[in-house]
């Protein structure tokens, strides 16, 4: 079987061409949408950036990995001192933070199979890919050029596994050439192996997002939006999809005193139009906090201004995962619970699988049906909910420092290939 697996890659890159006509008019459509640039000719591959020679690749997805890949590179110059980077990443979110960070980011071309010969030639001394963001065409010509590919905070879903599996002709490669995959948890590390990775180059090493520092509120700020909502308590949706804005509207029962303010926080702010009307058709009152607030008391604030997740955080009662009722998996709970908020979520948290179950074993995260979201909230006043979730921020406490692990094993890579070139 194995002398016929590059002709899967080649097909793979057949579809992919053909393609392109629909993937440039889905990037048109997307960002032009949201206000955002489209960098049409950078997923194109037009002109490749300069990579200085030894430079460490770094390449994040989307907001979440461009976090875990800067705090990943601080732990590389804590450890080596001063380090070049060549960092990219795909979504509008994910280069806005790069850039914010001075790190000057390139946008991540599509796996075209003519792209990447050009970048290689320039001779990095590494890829580093944050979770699970590998391409059989990118990963084939790193090989070929000696460049070596280590997976970091790596992540495998049991949808994700299920994918790859699926395609396992076309993937098997790309796995089996890892030089280091550094994933999370057990449950992670199982699944490489099963996928192709070999097992010495395997390790659990915990996730980067532990680490991460989260941004300071702004203490005026979330005493505004406090009175804001008095005297009833705020229940913040957090980073949101539209199926779970109206599972959570439709659950509860609005002419009931006791139910919290509700703070929706969209995963996208521009979709907060939506989210109103959405309110409107519910006959529920609705404000976007990016006009200021309301003169007068609303059922539903609207989060829709970027920067401010922190202070929304620190003023709720209790924060919902967003994605969590949409079947998309979920969003991140650590800085809720790292803030010892408690946290309801829904049945569909398999981005943060392990991690989600490790607040629901101490008690700081509740699984709800938005039948049952009701009693949840009132859960959530209650003394048992605030000791779990002071467990669940002394979890997330007790469970950091993997980004220096894994800034370890990066340099070790390093010194390795650094090694067999001078032998």
């Amino acid at each position: 079987m194995l002398a016929f697996l590059p002709m899967w890659r080649h097909l793979y890159s057949i579809v992919l061409t053909a393609l392109v006509p629909a993937l440039v008019w889905h990037v048109i459509r997307k960002y032009r949408a949201q206000g955002e640039p489209v960098h049409l000719r950078a997923r194109l591959g037009v002109h490749p950036p300069h990579i200085p020679k030894g430079a460490i690749w770094i390449h994040a997805c989307s907001l979440g990995e461009a976090k875990v890949a800067l705090k990943l590179a601080e732990s590389i110059e804590h450890q080596r001192g001063e380090s070049t980077f060549l960092f990219t990443t795909t979504t509008p979110a994910g280069f806005a933070h790069l850039s914010d960070a001075n790190r000057s980011p390139v946008v991540f071309p599509w796996d075209l199979p003519w792209v990447w010969d050009t970048w290689l030639r320039q001779s990095p001394s590494a890829l580093v890919v944050i979770e699970t963001e590998l391409w059989p065409n990118l990963i084939a010509q790193c090989r070929a050029h000696a460049v070596p590919v280590i997976l970091a905070n790596g992540r495998l879903s049991p949808k994700s596994y299920r994918q790859y599996q699926r395609f396992s002709r076309l993937f098997q490669p790309m796995w089996a050439t890892l030089s280091a995959a550094c994933m999370q948890f057990a449950e992670d590390a199982a699944r490489a192996q099963h996928l192709g990775v070999p097992r010495a180059v395997i390790s659990e090493v915990g996730s980067i997002k532990l680490d991460q520092t989260m941004a300071l509120p702004e203490t005026a700020a979330v005493e505004a939006l406090r009175r804001q909502t008095e005297p009833r308590r705020l229940a913040v949706l957090m980073s949101s999809h539209a199926q779970d804005e109206f599972a959570i509207l439709d659950a509860l029962d609005w002419s009931d005193p006791e139910v919290p303010r509700l703070l929706i926080v969209p995963r996208h702010p521009h979709r907060a139009a939506d989210v109103v009307e959405a309110c409107v058709q519910r006959t529920l009152s609705a404000a976007r906090l990016s006009e200021g607030f309301p003169e007068t008391t609303v059922d539903v604030l609207i989060g829709d201004t970027f920067g401010r997740m922190a202070d929304y955080l620190a003023a709720a009662d209790v924060v919902i995962i967003g994605g969590s009722f949409a079947g998309r998996g979920g969003q991140n709970p650590v800085e809720p619970a790292s803030l010892a908020k408690p946290i309801l979520a829904g049945a569909s948290m398999y981005n943060f699988q392990a991690i989600s179950d490790a607040l629901e074993a101490v008690g700081g995260l509740k699984r709800v049906h938005p039948s049952t979201l009701l009693n949840a909230l009132i859960w959530a006043e209650s003394s048992e909910a605030a000791d779990g979730a002071r467990r669940s921020q002394q979890w997330i406490e007790s469970n950091q420092g993997s980004s220096d692990r894994q800034a370890t094993q990066i340099l070790h890579i390093l010194s390795e290939s650094n090694r067999s070139e001078i032998r």
